[in-house]
C-alpha cells in the first residue's frame, strides 16, 4: 500500500461518521497486542485549548530530554501533523505501513454484528498508538477528538488527564447544557487519578463530583494555579506563574491571546504532577519548552503589511477570544478585513456576531469540505452586522480579494474554521497539499 492509497483508503472511512463508544477501539487495539496499555499519556480534553496545551506540554518534555509522541487533530495542511514524535511528522512510509499491518483487523472488527465497521478517528487513533509503541515513546501527549467519555482517545490509562475548558459546542453529541459537555469531558478522569483544569462555574461543579467520585486529586487553574501578566505583544507573551509547588517569573510564550496564558498553566501544572510519578522536569526545561512551543493556525501571523493572521476559532467561545485579542493589539486607525469559512454544524450566527461588527469588510467562503456551511449562509448572517459582506467560492479566492482589498497598514483575519485556515496556510506560504478532504 502506498501513502496514496492508505489516505484514500483512510478517507473513505469517513462515510461511517463520527461513532462516540470505546467498544470499536478497545477490540481494535486488543487484536494489535493492546499497544496503548505500555504507555505513559498525558491526556487532554476540553471545548477549546486542547492543541495548545498540547503543544506546550509536549515542548517541555522534550526539552527535559525525553521523547515525546503527540496525538493530535484536525491537521490543518497535511494529515502526517496529526501523529508526531519530538516533533517530527509521521512519515508517508510509515502511515503506509502502520495502515497494512492494521487492515486485516479493521475488516474483523467491521464484520462482527455487535460492533460495525471503524470511524477514520478510530483507526488513525490505533495507528497512532501503534506506532508510539513500536518507537518506544517515553510519553505520550493525547488530545481527545471529541467530547472524552466516549471518544476512542480515551482507551489510554493516563499519568494526568487535563481538562482546559467546557464551553458549548459538538452540542449535538455532546449534550445542549454545559453540565452534560462537562460531564462528557471529565470522562478522561481516571481512578487515583491526577487532574488539572481551568473550568469554571457549573463545568468545575461536574468535575468536581467526578473526581470525589473517582478519589482523584484535583488541582484549579486560578486556585492552585496563578499567574500575573507582564507584556504582550505581537512576538509573544511574559508572565510570572505561582505553580502547585513553585514559582517562576518572567515565562515566555510565543502564542497570542490571553487564553494562551491559561492554557500554558494547564500545561505547567500537568508537568509539576507529573513529578509525583518521579518525573523530574525542571523550572528551565518548563521556561525553554514554554518559548520553543509553536501551534500553527491559532492567533498565527504569516504576512506583514498587510498583517494576515490565521486562527481557528470554530464557535462562540473561541471567537470572543479572537474578538478580545484584536482588540487588544489593533488600534482603529487600522482597518480589519475577515476572511470568514464556517462548518454547517456550527452556531453561524454567535461566531459572525462575535466577529463582523468589527470589520470594514467581510469576504464569507466555504473550505473543501462536504462539513462547510453555504457561503450564502455566512452571508445572510453576516449582513445583519455589517453592510459590507461579499461572497468567494473557495477559500484561496476569498484571501486574494482580501489582499487585493487591503492597504499595507490593514489587518486581514482569516477564520472561522480550522479547515479554511488550512486551505488558507497552504496558500499563503506555498506548501504543496498532500492530502484531500471529503
Amino acid at each position: 500500500m502506498t501513502y496514496k492509497e492508505a489516505l484514500a483508503y483512510l478517507y473513505d472511512l469517513e462515510r461511517f461518521g463520527i461513532k462516540l463508544r470505546r467498544a470499536n477501539i478497545e477490540g481494535l487495539l486488543e487484536l494489535l497486542g493492546s499497544p496503548h496499555l505500555g504507555l505513559k499519556a498525558i491526556h487532554v480534553a476540553g471545548t477549546n485549548g486542547k492543541g495548545s496545551t498540547v503543544a506546550f506540554i509536549s515542548s517541555i518534555l522534550k526539552e527535559a530530554g525525553y521523547k515525546v509522541g503527540t496525538y493530535t487533530s484536525p491537521h490543518l495542511t497535511d494529515f502526517t501533523e496529526r501523529i508526531a514524535i519530538n516533533g517530527s511528522q509521521i512519515s508517508e512510509e510509515k502511515v503506509a505501513e502502520l495502515l497494512t499491518k492494521i487492515r486485516p483487523h479493521i475488516i474483523k472488527i467491521a464484520v462482527a454484528p455487535e460492533l460495525g465497521h471503524p470511524t477514520f478517528f478510530e483507526v488513525v487513533t490505533a495507528m497512532a498508538l501503534t506506532y508510539f509503541f513500536e518507537e518506544k515513546v517515553d510519553f505520550v501527549v493525547c488530545e481527545v477528538g471529541l467530547g472524552g467519555r466516549l471518544d476512542a482517545t480515551n482507551v489510554v490509562e493516563p499519568l494526568v488527564s487535563v481538562i482546559t475548558n467546557s464551553s458549548y459546542d459538538h452540542m449535538d453529541q455532546l449534550g445542549s447544557e454545559i453540565t452534560s459537555i462537562a460531564r462528557e469531558h471529565a470522562g478522561i478522569i481516571k481512578k487515583d487519578g491526577l487532574v488539572i483544569t481551568a473550568a469554571r462555574g457549573e463545568a468545575l461543579t461536574v468535575i468536581k463530583e467526578v473526581c470525589q467520585q473517582q478519589e482523584a486529586r484535583l488541582y484549579q487553574v486560578g486556585k492552585d494555579i496563578s499567574y500575573k501578566p507582564l507584556q504582550s505583544n505581537l512576538q509573544g507573551q511574559s508572565f510570572n506563574i505561582k505553580g502547585i509547588f513553585s514559582e517562576i517569573e518572567n515565562l515566555k510564550i510565543s502564542l497570542l491571546g490571553k487564553h494562551q496564558l491559561t492554557n500554558a498553566c494547564c500545561a505547567i501544572g500537568s508537568i509539576e504532577v507529573l513529578g509525583l510519578h518521579n518525573t523530574r522536569i525542571t523550572d528551565e526545561n518548563i521556561r525553554r519548552g514554554l518559548k520553543k512551543a509553536r501551534w500553527p493556525g491559532r492567533l498565527e501571523i504569516v504576512k506583514r503589511f498587510p498583517l494576515v493572521i490565521l486562527d481557528g476559532a470554530h464557535n462562540q467561545p473561541a471567537a470572543k477570544q479572537l474578538r478580545e485579542t484584536l482588540l487588544e493589539f489593533f488600534k482603529k486607525k487600522e482597518r480589519l478585513i475577515l476572511v470568514m469559512g464556517i462548518l454547517e454544524d456550527k452556531e453561524i450566527e454567535k461566531i459572525v456576531k462575535e466577529l463582523v461588527p468589527l470589520a470594514f469588510k467581510v469576504v464569507v467562503t466555504a473550505p473543501r469540505t462536504s462539513r462547510a456551511a453555504r457561503p450564502e449562509d455566512i452571508y445572510n448572517a453576516a449582513i445583519k452586522f455589517n453592510p459590507n459582506v461579499t461572497v468567494a467560492e473557495e477559500v484561496e479566492e476569498a484571501v486574494k480579494a482580501a489582499l487585493i482589498e487591503a492597504k499595507k497598514d490593514d489587518i486581514i483575519c482569516v477564520t472561522g474554521s480550522l479547515y479554511t485556515v488550512g486551505e488558507a496556510r497552504q496558500f499563503l506560504i506555498g506548501k504543496e497539499s498532500r492530502y484531500y478532504r471529503i
